[in-house]
């Protein structure tokens, strides 16, 4: 993996931080190789993932979702729901998959404040 030079570029990030290294019990690796990885992602009602990034731009297909889901920064303090899955979610209409295109995420949590267990497949595209 290429670095980049800022501390802030996700390649900089700490690799424990990882969703799979930091919330393994919330993403499943289905299939990696060294240009994408594929992960299975859950998280059930009124659960909340513990800390972790995604590094990598990715598509997300959600097959379950429902709203209220809730994104905190580390420190536990909530963001506004202005991330581009959060967008996605208000304006769905329920019907099919929700398909989203997903910036790297910084280190943070969810809460799935929801009473549906949020289900998808995240497909991460390696890109350094």
């Amino acid at each position: 993996m290429a670095s980049n030079g800022s501390i802030d570029h996700p390649s900089n990030w700490d690799p424990a931080l990882d969703a799979v290294a930091a919330a393994p019990a919330n993403h499943k690796v289905l299939f990696e190789n060294d240009r994408l990885r594929v992960l299975e992602v859950t998280l059930e009602p009124d659960e909340e993932e513990p800390v972790h990034h995604h590094r990598w731009p990715s598509v997300f297909v959600f097959d379950q979702v429902q709203g209220p889901i809730h994104d905190f920064s580390p420190d536990g303090a909530m963001l506004p729901p202005n991330r581009d899955v959060m967008q996605a979610i208000q304006k769905w209409d329920g019907e099919g998959c929700l398909v989203v295109h997903m910036a790297p995420q910084p280190a943070g949590w969810v809460l799935n404040a929801s009473g549906k267990t949020v289900h998808g497949v995240r497909i991460e595209m390696k890109n350094w």
